[in-house]
């Protein structure tokens, strides 16, 4: 039974890897700098979700001194404030990037279009429509991964946030 379901599951990630190399195909080579991007942007997130639920916390419950100078909690509170919000400008920039890229990509598609057009000298259906089809799957995914790169990146400014609140807090009771 359990060898059934992985065998299901293995062959359905192939199937999947497969989609996604024929998608990167389809959409002209501006795609592998969107992949690239969205995989630096999805590294920096998973890495500020990982810090903000689990090392964040554990800091707050066992490092908070209970006897420390007004100085020394000022300059710690400035290096929590620091460590929250680390990379979050860059998310957010790289979210930015994402839409840009797949703009391009529809420029490329479309300039490569009207170059098949120069060389055969007609608008042949089959030629526009190669050109016009890598122009759409490069903007959509430019869009698609900015558009959750934005919202991840509001998610987590508003974590970082929460958890300044919170770090303030605590260290108020130390005061």
């Amino acid at each position: 039974m359990n060898g059934d379901i992985i065998e299901s599951l293995i062959i359905s990630l192939q199937r999947a890897e497969q989609h996604i190399e024929d998608l990167i195909a389809m959409g002209g080579p501006v795609m592998w700098p969107l992949l690239a991007v969205s995989l630096v942007l999805w590294t920096l997130v998973l890495e500020r979700y990982w810090y903000l639920l689990l090392v964040f916390p554990a800091y707050i419950e066992n490092n908070l001194p209970v006897l420390r100078s007004r100085v020394v909690l000022i300059i710690e509170t400035a290096e929590v404030t620091f460590l929250l919000r680390r990379h979050l400008r860059l998310i957010k920039t790289l979210s930015g990037i994402l839409p840009m890229l797949g703009l391009l990509g529809t420029v490329t598609g479309i300039v490569e279009t009207f170059d098949l057009i120069r060389v055969f000298g007609s608008a042949e259906p089959r030629i526009v429509a190669r050109g016009v089809s890598q122009a759409l799957i490069t903007t959509m995914a430019g869009l698609v991964l900015g558009l959750f790169g934005v919202a991840v990146g509001y998610d987590l400014t508003r974590r970082a946030r929460t958890g300044e609140r919170r770090f303030r807090s605590q260290i108020g009771r130390y005061e």
